[in-house]
């Protein structure tokens, strides 16, 4: 029997430490905030092993048919959100969500992709994994054809998400934060939010790695300053971030660096905790 080792990487970023701020009216100062430690908001890292065995189950997993009762429920860590299915218009799609989402295989994923004014994408397995270049990359094992209806990509639409291949939405979706004409009658809509809007509006707002490091970034370093400062550039311009106390220079230099790049990765993590789908008529007639 093979013994598989989970190594656990703790990477302590600067926005787990200390927030720092300017203040320019009365001079520089700067100014500690409580602690925001985002890795608690993580799901629990999975091997590949058990990565297969979720894929394994969700594949085995036989849900009731789908019908005009249904309610999808998505628990997030910032509130639950609730959708309805268009199944008529998309069947296959609407059937594959349901099988995913009460086998487990949505739960403990994040949203891996998110864009204001566009979307939040999520739905990868590989989103619990401890690769963190591979998000947007899973599938469930299969894929399912394209099913391009008439319904318009507008707030709250649930859409299947896929690469050039028309036929390749296996388990990424993503929820529409505003219009987007473009995707209609190219990408398989197959639900509608009823309830959560707020909530759909907490993730559009939230900071990306990127916004995050240039919120903390100054433009100019104070005159006697105590503190380290790392020195980058942004948009041609000069930017300056202070350096954590025992914080390796060069180890920060790429963490601030890779982050930079990460505009459609959330700083706060946006966790599905779980995906259910429940017949109400089921659930009112039941004790």
């Amino acid at each position: 029997m093979k013994i598989y080792i989970i190594y656990t990487v703790f990477t302590l970023l600067f926005s787990d430490s200390l927030e720092v701020k300017s203040i320019f009216d009365t001079g520089f100062k700067m100014k500690s905030e409580i602690k925001l430690d985002f890795n608690k908001e993580l799901p629990p890292e999975l091997s590949p092993l058990q990565i297969d065995l979720i894929k394994s189950k969700a594949k085995d997993f036989i849900p009731l048919p789908v019908t005009e009762n249904d309610i999808i429920t998505m628990e997030t860590n910032f509130g639950t959100m609730e959708f309805v299915f268009y199944n008529e218009d998309a069947p296959k799609h609407s059937y594959n969500f349901k099988k995913l989402a009460n086998s487990g295989f949505y739960d403990e994923t994040i949203f891996h992709r998110i864009i204001p004014g566009f979307m939040a994408q999520g739905g990868d397995i590989l989103t619990r994994d401890l690769n963190k270049n591979n998000d947007g990359t899973g599938n469930p094992g299969w894929t399912i054809n394209e099913e391009f209806n008439n319904i318009n990509h507008e707030r709250g639409i649930l859409s299947m998400a896929r690469s050039q291949d028309i036929n390749s939405a296996g388990s990424q979706f993503f929820i529409c934060f505003g219009n987007a004409p473009h995707l209609n009658n190219k990408y398989t809509v197959f639900g509608k939010l009823i309830s959560g809007y707020e909530v759909l509006d907490k993730i559009e707002n939230l900071k990306s790695e990127s916004d995050y490091i240039i919120h903390l970034s100054i433009d100019k370093i104070p005159a006697n300053s105590e503190y380290k400062f790392l020195e980058y550039n942004y948009k041609n311009k000069k930017k300056f971030i202070r350096i954590p106390k025992h914080q390796n220079e060069e180890e920060y230099k790429k963490e601030v660096f890779n982050q930079l790049k990460n505009n459609h990765r959330t700083k706060k993590p946006v966790k599905i905790i779980k995906v259910r789908v429940r017949d109400e008529n089921i659930e009112k007639h039941s004790n």
